[in-house]
């Protein structure tokens, strides 16, 4: 019991290296997670449109990244709910309804790749910054207790210096 108390501040420098360890993995990963959409957005060759202005965006550039995901997706919306209406608004039983359907229904499945780009790039910088806080408390485990931990068992185990009690 005694060994194990006097290196108790090895444990705390082991714990401080495996949260270093697992926060630099989540930096990793979710770095890794962001070049894997950029690349796949890239791949894709969008580009944002002339109605780009309106959101901030500047048209003819690529989508490379959630900014331009973001505007994209709110140009299609624009231009898919402004030409037809909300699908719940529609009338169901006339022609104008159904095409209005198959313009919005079209429209769906690059609005939802771009917003789940953008919730991608989203999780992953959440990851990078949990990976990030769980790094300072390595170091803070590393820097801080186990110094303390040391200089305080040390402190313990000094020997005492023998004093004779001289009864008069």
């Amino acid at each position: 019991m005694k060994t194990l108390r006097r290196n108790l501040w090895v444990g705390a420098l082991a714990m401080g290296l495996f949260f270093m360890v697992n926060g630099g993995l989540l930096v990793y990963m979710g770095n890794d997670a962001k070049n894997m959409i950029t690349d796949e957005l890239v791949t894709q060759n969008i580009t944002l449109g002339a109605d780009a202005v309106e959101f901030g965006g500047t048209p003819g550039d690529a989508i490379r990244d959630a900014r331009t995901a973001d505007i994209e997706s709110k140009i299609i919306t624009l231009h898919a709910e402004g030409k037809h209406g909300v699908w719940s608004a529609q009338d169901r039983k006339t022609e104008e309804g159904l095409a209005g359907r198959a313009s919005i229904t079209s429209s769906l499945p690059l609005r939802n790749s771009l917003n789940m780009a953008v919730m991608g790039y989203g999780i992953a910088n959440l990851a990078m910054g949990v990976g990030a806080m769980i790094i300072l408390m390595g170091a803070g485990t590393m820097a801080f207790l186990a110094p303390v931990l040391y200089l305080a068992i040390a402190k313990e185990e000094e020997p005492k210096a023998a004093t004779l009690a001289l009864a008069y």
